[in-house]
């Protein structure tokens, strides 16, 4: 296991993690790469309201994008705005996914009263090897699949990379769709079968180390947009 250390002096928020996945170096003169996925709400707003001041500092893109505005700057503040009314008991949920302790580099967000409802899923500053999305994915998964005794449904723009990604996933079209955008299921038993196979996947990775342990109130500093 190996777990991304972070620097505690004048600290900028503390939140939840949930996840961190570790990239090894293939070359001992580079450093790993951490992705560490945090549940992020109301009690976090110096955070939020400090990422929601950058956002328009940059023009970001996501052509795998699954989410519900036009843009991903725009798709960021939705859902930064959406965690600032969460509590720890809602049953909606924000998760981020910092980079390297320094970068807030994707986020997802989700609701489940009764039905998940996985609505948004950017991610941005290179994510090549897509480890930010399947993180922050695997975790959604791994969330809802606890508890949940119903299908998990998503929507995307219909023919778009985006919906193309929750095909791979494991995610279905059902016939007679009725929305304006494309509805996509996960069948509610399908749910732990395909978590088992993103997380197989990543253990059988030497290049990879992943830890789902749980640490409360955990302390970042300098964190960015």
């Amino acid at each position: 296991m190996q777990i991304q250390s972070i620097n505690t002096n004048t600290p900028n928020f503390q939140a939840n993690r949930l996840r961190t996945a570790v990239r090894l170096a293939k070359t001992a003169n580079r450093p790993n790469t951490s992705i560490d996925i945090y549940s992020i709400n109301s009690s976090d707003s110096e955070l939020i309201n400090k990422l929601l001041m950058k956002i328009d500092l940059k023009n970001r893109t996501d052509l795998f994008a699954v989410k519900e505005k036009n843009n991903v700057n725009d798709t960021i503040r939705n859902v930064l705005t959406k965690a600032l009314n969460l509590t720890e008991k809602s049953s909606d949920g924000v998760y981020i996914a910092v980079k390297n302790g320094k970068h807030v580099t994707g986020l997802l967000d989700f609701t489940d009263s009764g039905i998940p409802l996985l609505k948004n899923l950017v991610v941005w500053r290179g994510n090549k090897k897509n480890d930010t999305r399947m993180n922050l994915f695997m975790q959604f998964l791994k969330g809802v699949g606890k508890k949940s005794k119903t299908n998990v449904v998503a929507y995307a723009e219909d023919k778009t990379k985006g919906g193309k990604w929750l095909l791979e996933q494991g995610f279905t079209i059902p016939p007679q769709n009725r929305f304006a955008r494309q509805r996509f299921v996960m069948p509610k038993n399908e749910i732990k079968s395909n978590l088992d196979k993103f997380e197989k996947h990543i253990e059988n990775n030497p290049e990879t180390t992943i830890s789902d342990k749980i640490q409360k109130d955990v302390t970042l500093t300098n964190l960015d947009l």
